[in-house]
C-alpha cells in the first residue's frame, strides 16, 4: 500500500489513511472477510505511527467497514454482517436462559458441515494454502492455548470464505465469534486440543481432495465433540449464561 498525496492540505492523516483503507474496501480491492495487515505492518507501509494507524482503524470501525476482533485482527466488513453478530449477542445476554448457548451450538452443527461441503467443491489454491497456514500454526500452537485458538479462529472463518458465497461469510462469521469464549474454555480441557486438530487435519485433507462428504462428516463430528465438552460445563442459572456469551 502506498499513501496519495492528500487532496486537501487541511486533513488529518489518519483521516486520509482510513479514506484510502476506504477507497479500497468500496473498488473491490479488499473483500468482506479479509483480515487487514497488522498496526505495525500498515504503519510500516504507510509511512506513520501505530497510534495514527489505530486512529484510522477506529473511524472505519464506526462506519462499520471493519470490525476488530480481540487476539485475531481486524477484518473487512459491513453493517449488515454487524448488526447481525450485536443482535446475536443481544439476545444471547438479555433472554440469559440455560438453552441459549446449546442452541447456537445447534445452529453451528447444522450450518458448518454443509459449508464445508460447499467449500471442498469451490475452495481455491489460495484457499487451501489459507487453510493449510492455519492448521500448521494450530500444530505449533498447541502448547499455547492462545495461538491455538487464534488460528482455530481463522481456520473456521477461511473454510467460510473458500465457499466462494459472501452470505456464507456473512451468516458464519458472527457465530463463530460468540462462541470464541467457548473454544477457550473447551482448549483447557485435557487432551481436547489435540483431539480438535485431529478434526481439522482431517477437513483440511478433505477439502484439498474436494470431497464434500468426507469434509461435511469431519465437520459434523468436530463438533459434536465441541458440544459434548461444552455441554459438561456448569451453566447454573442466567449469570453463567450471559458469562459464556461475552
Amino acid at each position: 500500500m502506498t499513501l496519495d498525496p492528500p487532496k486537501f492540505r487541511n486533513i488529518r492523516l489518519y483521516e486520509h489513511i482510513a479514506h484510502s483503507i476506504r477507497s479500497r474496501i468500496v473498488s473491490g480491492e479488499l473483500r468482506e472477510g479479509e483480515r487487514l495487515p497488522t498496526e505495525q505492518q500498515l504503519a510500516d507501509r504507510y509511512g506513520v505511527s501505530r497510534n495514527v494507524v489505530r486512529e484510522s482503524i477506529r473511524v472505519l470501525a464506526t462506519d462499520g467497514l471493519v470490525r476488530v476482533r480481540q487476539g485475531s485482527g481486524t477484518y473487512i466488513t459491513n453493517t449488515t454482517s454487524q448488526a447481525l453478530g450485536d443482535s446475536l449477542e443481544l439476545a444471547l445476554a438479555v433472554g440469559a436462559r440455560a438453552d441459549d448457548l446449546r442452541h447456537l451450538i445447534e445452529i453451528r452443527e447444522i450450518i458448518e458441515p454443509a459449508v464445508a461441503a460447499l467449500a471442498a467443491q469451490r475452495a481455491t489454491p489460495a484457499d487451501l494454502e489459507s487453510l493449510a497456514k492455519e492448521v500448521a500454526a494450530m500444530d505449533k500452537g498447541l502448547p499455547d492455548i492462545r495461538l491455538f485458538i487464534e488460528s482455530d479462529h481463522r481456520f473456521h472463518l477461511a473454510i467460510a470464505k473458500a465457499t466462494q458465497n459472501h452470505m456464507v461469510c456473512l451468516l458464519l462469521y458472527p457465530i463463530v465469534d460468540l462462541l470464541n469464549e467457548q473454544r477457550k474454555k473447551v482448549s483447557k480441557v485435557p487432551g481436547s486440543a489435540q483431539i480438535a486438530q485431529q478434526f481439522h487435519h482431517r477437513i483440511l485433507n478433505a477439502i484439498k481432495s474436494k470431497n464434500p462428504t468426507e469434509a461435511a462428516d469431519a465437520m459434523r463430528a468436530h463438533l459434536q465433540h465441541v458440544s459434548g465438552v461444552l455441554m459438561n460445563f456448569p451453566t447454573s442459572g442466567p449469570e453463567a449464561t450471559s458469562q459464556k456469551t461475552r
